[in-house]
């Protein structure tokens, strides 16, 4: 507070009419920080600087770091990656999000996450596997899209549903938002688009699962121009970069995926174990470990960055981790998961 000096007796009247005028003005409401100088003020600008407005936050994508950040629901949609079905790929280009896990007989299988969404068809839609529940939960409350599958695990992912922690956008369910394409000797084809499941069945929008967006690291890894993880005797995924797109292409037994161009690859070393159930051909069906602690290759900008992932529980995200305990960012943009048993080879050159 300042301090008022004293004035003479002859002029009180002045200096009491004058503090009765700022006592109202304070009183009346008025919007405005500061007074306005009186009249007897000194003309001269003050020699103090303005305050810096405050930075303004964009609100992102948790799931690829880019603007603006998603309000609608996110979909997730399983998608068939058995070697006949390749030729039927679509719309996984578009996925936030897409991971690839072991299924039965060696095969691979894709859950794709679209935290925006897409019009375009995404297919051929497949089964959950009963460790879907565990990776998906930490998306929150989201929508499913499936089609067909095991009995036992379509009652264990009932289950989840009932509980609240996912949604049923199954063939099942939902049987409208799904076209019936090409069929194939071993199966036939269903397709949706995420615009349809998010609509008739819509769950949360995108949440922080972990993931952290920003410039390359200091502690940057090695170069990497290409890289191969194998699965299985069936199944080695390739991944190649770009330095024209700063992305990464992606090939399936040496067979390129075409528009897929994510701009980080993350290889998560995880346990596998055997699961309760068997396909159709009596085949047991493993279950991929997504919680706990484990190591794991994030791949960006050309460069091979070694990290710890960790995960606490199903409902908690999954971060990556440096040597220091520090999060390591990702380039903005889609990401793909390679979930590699742990144990399998990955060849980095």
């Amino acid at each position: 507070m300042r301090t008022v000096p004293r004035l003479p007796f002859a002029r009180l009247p002045l200096a009491l009419a004058l503090a009765l005028a700022l006592a109202a003005t304070a009183c009346s409401g008025a919007k405005e920080t500061e007074a306005a100088p009186s009249p007897s003020a000194s003309a001269t600008p003050s020699a103090s600087p303005s305050p810096s407005p405050s930075p303004t936050v964009v609100a992102v994508d948790p799931l690829t770091g880019l603007a603006p950040k998603p309000t609608a629901p996110t979909v997730v949609i399983k998608v068939d990656n058995a070697s006949i079905a390749r030729q039927y790929h679509r719309g996984l280009d578009k996925a936030s999000i897409v991971y690839e896990e072991l299924v039965e007989s060696g095969e691979t299988r894709f859950a794709a996450v679209y935290s925006v969404p897409s019009s375009g068809e995404v297919g051929p839609v497949r089964s959950v596997r009963d460790s879907d529940i565990e990776l998906l939960r930490q998306f929150g409350k989201v929508s499913v899209a499936s089609s067909g599958g095991n009995t036992g695990v379509k009652a264990t992912f009932l289950k989840a549903v009932r509980a609240g922690q996912l949604l049923d956008a199954s063939y099942d369910a939902v049987p409208q938002d799904y076209r019936l394409g090409e069929r194939r000797v071993d199966a036939r084809n269903f397709f949706t688009r995420p615009t349809l499941v998010g609509a008739s069945t819509p769950g949360a929008a995108a949440k922080d699962i972990g993931l952290r967006f920003g410039p390359l690291p200091l502690i940057a890894g090695r170069a990497a121009a290409s890289a191969r993880a194998v699965f299985s005797p069936f199944v080695t995924v390739t991944l190649t970069y770009d330095p024209a797109t700063q992305a990464w292409a992606i090939a399936q037994n040496a067979r390129r995926m075409p528009l897929v161009a994510p701009a980080n690859v993350i290889v998560q070393q995880v346990p596998i174990k055997p699961g309760k159930y068997v396909d159709v051909l009596g085949h047991a069906s493993p279950y991929t470990v997504t919680t706990g602690t484990g190591t794991a290759t994030i791949f960006r900008d050309g460069r091979a960055i070694p990290a710890t992932w960790r995960r606490l529980t199903q409902s908690t995200g999954t971060r990556y981790l440096d040597a220091f305990g520090k999060d390591i960012t990702l380039r903005p943009g889609a990401t793909w998961v390679l979930l590699l048993p742990k144990g399998q080879p990955l060849v980095i050159r």
